[in-house]
């Protein structure tokens, strides 16, 4: 009976082992207790059979790195128990006798320091990227693992195998998400994700800055908002639309232009469905909101500054010239630019003799081709504006 409790107290510690940052250093002592053994170990191999990543039980960091040494040294070896095949048990006295395995470099280096000689392992996990192997041993003069030892370790080498694919998945998506989050904090257009009640479960750096303003776009108790209430209502009708299968009036989605309370451009609204694969797993009994809809927001205003900002740190424009340039790119004419800015046509003919001098160039036309290849850079693959560094 107290064999089978330890069991499954190590099969509970695994599977909370891929939750916790230091999950399988206490799952490994229940490892080893279930398996009756003083010593234990998980080692992580990268392609090139480098340990990337090691836990052990009741082992010095000392006896940890020369076991680890040992491992990448004696390849001989070490090439037998990576010839395990994955969730298979193996002791070592299934691999060498005990008088070849007390030659072998492995246990010399790696098992003789914790004053350990037989050992039990398993692989869990072997992609062409990792391997990973756990491993328990016990003293010099105990007896060797019997049936009932492999047994045990057998019925916790499903789990091993399914406690690694989880982490192996977690680490893969955390490393996506964390990418994702990280491209989508630089663009300066906002992307906001919603639920079907509106309610917002990821925002980006510029939403953020957008919504905190709550000019044109903000936060109620029912969810994301517009400044008014018309629309707000067409907002969330949007919204609503992308939770349904079909529409009778066209399809989901659409765009809308929101007025600014205080004056200003307005901010433009794309809505769409989120169609990811994880939107399309019911997550309601996680206690998770699913995403249905995808709002891209655009601030004509916000777009300005960020060109701006980008020719001044370019160029050395002064904020006057760079008006003058973003006119000038738009093609009709200085007097059209001049006009549009409220000076003289003059004064733009003196701003523009600065840019040609900053810039190197002696035509306009040449001026406005630099400035939309600059345009071209500065724009990401799906029409919003990258970030520059830091935020104004």
């Amino acid at each position: 009976m107290a064999r089978a409790d330890a069991i499954l107290a190590a099969v509970q510690r695994i599977h909370e082992a891929p939750l916790a940052p230091e999950g399988w250093t206490r799952a490994l002592p229940s490892i080893a207790g279930a398996l009756r053994s003083e010593h234990g170990i998980l080692l992580v191999q990268n392609a090139s059979r480098t340990t990337e990543l090691a836990v052990s039980f009741e082992m010095t960091s000392e006896q940890m790195d020369g076991f680890v040494a040992a491992a990448h040294v004696d390849s001989a070896f070490w090439g037998a128990i990576r010839g395990v095949p994955v969730g298979s048990v193996a002791p070592t006295s299934a691999l060498l006798s005990d008088r070849e395995y007390a030659r072998t470099t492995f246990y010399n280096e790696g098992v003789r320091p914790l004053g350990a000689f037989h050992g039990l392992a398993v692989s869990p996990l072997r992609t062409p990227q990792r391997f990973v192997h756990i491993s328990t041993g016990r003293r010099l003069g105990r007896q060797d693992y019997d049936s009932k030892d492999i047994a045990a370790l057998r019925m916790l080498a499903p789990h091993l195998v399914t406690a690694l694919k989880v982490a192996h998945r977690l680490a893969a998506a955390d490393l996506r998400a964390a990418g994702a989050g990280d491209a989508l904090d630089r663009l300066d257009a906002g992307v906001i994700l919603v639920d079907a009640a509106s309610k917002i479960l990821f925002a980006n750096q510029t939403a953020e800055a957008i919504l905190a303003g709550n000019d044109s776009l903000g936060i109620d108790r029912d969810g994301v908002c517009a400044g008014s209430r018309r629309a707000t209502w067409v907002l969330r009708r949007l919204i609503a639309s992308c939770a349904q299968v079909t529409m009778a009036n066209g399809g989901p989605g659409g765009s809308m232009v929101i007025p600014r309370a205080e004056g200003g451009g307005p901010l433009r609204v794309v809505v769409a469905p989120f169609r990811a694969d994880t939107a399309q797993i019911d997550t309601a009994w996680l206690g998770a909101a699913r995403p249905v809809a995808i709002l891209m927001i655009t601030d004509p205003e916000r777009e300005q500054r960020v060109r701006k900002e980008d020719l001044r740190r370019r160029f050395g424009f002064t904020p006057a010239e760079a008006d003058v340039a973003l006119e000038i790119l738009k093609g009709d004419g200085r007097d059209a630019s001049a006009a549009r800015l409220g000076i003289a046509a003059a004064t733009v003919r003196t701003h523009l003799s600065h840019i040609f001098e900053k810039t190197g160039l002696h035509r306009q036309a040449e001026l406005v081709r630099l400035l939309m290849q600059r345009e071209r850079e500065l724009t990401s693959t799906d029409g919003g504006l990258k970030k520059l560094d830091g935020d104004f």
